[in-house]
């Protein structure tokens, strides 16, 4: 099944293929797990365009900002999406013929470039799914895996940017006027390597 994807999504864009997995080859059985950085923000606007009804996991680290849950809170509203869910809890077990399914959340303390890492593991909220679009892009760019799709445990796992560049990014965010977080400092992207900016510890 997996070749048969990845040939069938051989050469298409971004938006196509999140279009083919969504519309067509999982339709009805695709989640994405998203965050509020840029990366993740520019595949919302995708999906939103392809599909608002498809079900979004917001996933962040520890207690939400204000300025996060105003941004989180405008993002739904900007792009209508009508099935918003939360991490659900007990998650640290595999379910039975399953892979640990993990999302990893980096936050930054405020005024530095030191940050926590943190494993969001998804087990339960990911039941019942085929198809996992992971776009929390927590960790930089250029950690990231071999291949847009792949196969873990039960799951086709899809990791929509992998060969966007933090250019190609800014100009997506450019280009659809999406707002960014208001405590990301954008002059910190190319440090930061996600595109996202430096984001207080917590904020998402």
């Amino acid at each position: 099944m997996l070749t048969e994807i990845q040939e069938a999504a051989d050469g298409s864009s971004c938006a196509q293929l999140l279009d083919y997995l969504i519309n067509q080859r999982f339709q009805g059985k695709t989640v994405v797990t998203a965050s509020l950085r840029a990366r993740s923000i520019v595949v919302l606007q995708m999906v939103a365009d392809i599909n608002p009804a498809t079900p979004i996991i917001f996933c962040h680290a520890g207690t939400l900002f204000p300025e996060s849950v105003e941004y989180k809170k405008n993002t739904i509203e900007r792009f209508g999406f009508t099935d918003i869910r939360e991490p659900k809890t007990g998650e640290f077990v595999t379910l039975p013929g399953d892979y640990d399914h993990v999302e990893w959340l980096k936050a930054h303390y405020k005024g530095t470039k030191n940050y926590v890492k943190e494993a969001l593991h998804l087990n339960k909220s990911l039941e019942g799914f085929e198809c996992w679009v992971s776009a929390v892009y927590h960790l930089p760019h250029n950690i990231k895996p071999r291949h847009r799709i792949d196969i873990e445990g039960k799951l086709i796992r899809v990791n929509p940017l992998l060969d966007w560049t933090n250019e190609t990014v800014a100009e997506y965010m450019k280009a659809y006027d999406l707002p960014r977080h208001k405590l990301a400092k954008h002059e910190d992207d190319s440090q930061d390597g996600e595109g996202g900016g430096l984001i207080p510890s917590y904020a998402y």
